[in-house]
This record gives structure tokens, sequence and C-alpha cells, in this order.
């Protein structure tokens, strides 16, 4: 599947991998979108505030999850382009012990944490109430959001992308219809929407386990190699440490943006950044498709000594992650005034949200140049490198322009602290492309195909 003759074969098959992590990601925006659609005619802006409140917890599950799944599917794509099935297989076996430990200890540690962490909030009693609930729901049920988000690298990871971008469009489609009825025909409030999302990854977890325990996979899942293998685990460790920073990186910037909404904005700052977390983090999604797309065949080319496309592939990355990120800045632009109206959100709020969008959404270009840059560091192995672009967002960059902006042009300061994070981190990777990680590639197809 992976082999090709000429540059055209090669485009095809990025864009075979690619557009159905890109759709998986669309689809996952869109439903965030009329989630907060549903929140927001149910519940008003307290609900948005609340979730906005709640939702870094579930975000720090899902980056488990996304760290065991690309962190071990990178490995698997590795040994099958070495033609190493048997050490695929214990990887495999590796990812689900770790899904199961990975499982168990969010549960039971994540939930003292939020609770922790809410309290620093001084927002209205209804607001942290509605925000603990949906925290403990989503906290509770976490083992459904880990198998979910690993078992989906593992899919892709085994040549089945678009299997995996279909199982994620049935399991959208149920959090939708499960969201209409638990949230508007029977107002189950807050409640509805977190259990509308807990059996949305239910429906995902057991669709994706399917295709290895039916035995419809490529890399065979056996139960005696199922444990702890040491050297692997360390690996997935490793290989994991870019996508689980990713995940880590919203929730911690989710977390310093709702402290800093609620600063220099009040419960209507919240309110307006829950406007400004649902529509910016889809061109997000839309970047980390492309990311995720990109890092089978990276990974494969890699262990299989095929520089030159690999470099090409990453290259093809760049120029798609730079074209979807300025397609969204315009398109948000241009709608930003309608936005708040469709979460049902009116009056100041709305004028505050709607402006918060317009000085956020130039971020999108420059976000996705960084976060290729890091699938493509971490599809090669070159964790040192891709935990550099992943850790420098949530833990120095962020917390120093939303530190600094504010100071200087207050509540508009927070929201141009995402772009100027952003810039800064594009400009730190394009400065370690050029010096030498990814040298000039000739763009004839036969000299491609044909270099080792």
């Amino acid at each position: 599947m992976f082999h090709t003759r000429n540059y055209r074969e090669l485009t095809k098959l990025f864009f075979m991998f690619v557009l159905p992590a890109l759709s998986s990601q669309l689809l996952s925006g869109i439903y965030t979108i009329v989630d907060g659609y549903f929140v927001g005619w149910g519940m008003g802006q307290d609900g948005l505030a609340a979730i906005g409140l709640a939702f870094p917890f579930s975000v720090i599950v899902t980056a488990i999850g996304a760290g065991i799944g690309v962190g071990g599917g990178a490995l698997i794509a590795i040994s099958m382009g070495r033609r190493r099935e048997a050490l695929a297989q214990r990887i495999l076996g590796a990812m689900v012990f770790l899904m199961i430990a990975a499982s168990a200890l969010s549960s039971l540690l994540l939930t003292p944490l939020a609770e922790y962490l809410l309290t620093f909030y001084d927002v209205s009693p209804e607001i942290a109430g509605m925000a603990r609930l949906y925290a403990w729901i989503l906290i509770i049920s976490s083992p459904a959001q880990v198998v979910t988000m690993a078992m989906l690298g593992a899919v892709r990871n085994d040549g089945f992308p678009r299997k995996a971008m279909f199982i994620m469009i049935a399991a959208f489609g149920t959090n939708i219809v499960l969201d209409w009825l638990w949230v508007i025909v029977f107002p189950f409030g807050i409640a509805g929407a977190a259990w509308a999302t807990v059996a949305s990854q239910a429906v995902s977890a057991v669709l994706l386990s399917a295709h290895f325990l039916l035995g419809m996979s490529k890399v065979r899942l056996r139960a005696r190699l199922v444990r702890p293998w040491r050297p692997l685990v360390r690996r997935i460790f490793v290989m994991g440490a870019s996508p689980f920073g990713v995940q880590i990186a919203t929730a911690v910037t989710m977390i310093l943006y709702n402290w800093q909404s609620l600063a220099y904005g009040g419960d209507i700052g919240v309110a307006a950044y829950a406007v400004v977390g649902y529509i910016v983090p889809v061109g997000v999604m839309l970047e980390e498709g492309i990311a995720e797309g990109i890092q089978p065949l990276i990974s494969y080319y890699h262990g299989a000594s095929l520089g030159a496309r690999r470099r090409l592939t990453a290259r093809l990355g760049f120029t798609t992650a730079v074209s979807v990120g300025a397609a969204c800045s315009l398109l948000v632009f241009f709608s930003n005034r309608l936005v708040p109206a469709f979460f049902s959100m009116h009056g100041e709020a709305a004028e505050v949200a709607a402006r918060g969008l317009l000085l956020s959404v130039p971020v999108f270009p420059f976000l996705g140049l960084a976060k290729v840059g890091a699938s493509y560091y971490q599809a090669v192995g070159r964790s040192d490198m891709a935990s550099m672009l992943t850790y420098g967002d949530p833990f120095i960059l962020q917390p120093l322009f939303l530190w600094t902006l504010p100071l200087l042009f207050s509540l508009d300061g927070v929201w141009l602290a995402m772009f100027f994070t952003n810039m800064t981190l594009a400009m730190i990777f394009v400065i370690m492309w050029r010096r030498g990680n990814a040298r000039r590639i000739p763009l004839s197809g036969g000299s491609i195909m044909g270099s080792h």
C-alpha cells in the first residue's frame, strides 16, 4: 500500500492518508460546533461557560489515549516498513496493556484534580455546579475515550485510515442525535450533554477494538502478547510524547485562557471564550488531521530508508496545512459576528465573543506549520525536536504571552496571545528545518522515487 513509483502516485497516496484523517477531524469539529449549538440553545451562555471550564479534563484523557495510539501506531508502521510483523504484534499487545492501565488511573486521579482546579474559578454557583457535574461524568467514563484515541492510531497505522474515518463518523452521528434527544427533547441539562459524549465514545471504542478482536487487521492482536514489554512501553512513551503533549497543551491552554478570560472579562469573558473555544479548535483539529494523516507515511518511509519520499511527504503536509489554515482564517474572519448568534448568545457577551474571534483567527496558518513539523519529527523518532515544538507552546510561550499581552491590551491581549504564540512557534520550526533537519530534494518524479 505504501509503495509508489513516481511523484504522482506519491501525491495520490498522500491524500489517501490525509483526507480520511482530515475528514475525521472535520467531522469532529462539526460535532463540536453542533454540540455547542445544542448546549447554547438548551442551557444558554451559562451552560457554554460551564463546559468551557470542565472540558480541559476531558482533553487530558484524550492526551493519554493519543499518546498511546500515535506513539504505538508509529512504531507499528516503522516495524511493518522493516517487515518485522512479529515485533508489530508485540507493540500492539503493549498498547492494549497501556490502555487498560491508563483507563484505570485516569478515572482515579483526575476526579480529585478536577475538583481541586475548579475551586479556583471565581464564577457563579450555577456555572460552578454544572462544570463539576460535566467533568465528573466524563472522567468516570474515561476508559471509552482512552480506548477510542489509542485504537484510532492503531487502526490508521494498520493501513485502514478510511475505516477509522467511517467509525468516527458513526460516533459523531451518535453524539449529535443523543445531544438533541437528551438536551433539547428531554431537558436533562448538562448531564445529558455529558452522557451523549460518553455514549458516542463507547460506540467508537467498540467498533475500533472490533477491527483487531475479529481478525480484520494486518497486525494480529494476541492475548498472550498483552503485557508490559518494558523496552516497547518505553519506546511508546518516547514516540507518544509529542501527540500526548499536543493534547496536554490544549488542556493547559484552555485552563490558562479560562483563568485570564475570567480575570479580565468576568463571567461574560468566560462565556465569550467558550464560543471562541468551540470555533478555534475546529481549525486546530483540521491541522492535527493533516499531521496525523502524514505520520504513518513518514514513519513507514523512515523505517524503509526512503528519505526523499519521506521529505517530500512532509513538504506536501506543510503546503496543505498552511493552505487549510489560511482558508479557515478567512472563513471565520468574514463570519465572526454570525457565530455568537448561532450559539444563542446575544448582547455584550456576543460582542466580546465576536471580537475574540476576529483577533484569534490569524493563528491558523502558523499553527498548521508547527503541528505538521512536530508530527514529522515525532514520526522519524526525533522526539527531542517534536517535544520542543509541542511543549514550548503551553509551558513557555502561552504563559508568557497570556501574562504580558493582557497587561497591555486587557481582554484583547488574551485573544492576541494565541496568534503571537503560534507565530513564534512557527518561526522556531522554520529555523530548525533550515538548519539541516531536511536537505533540499529534487521535485522530478523519477529521481524522487529512486532515492533511498
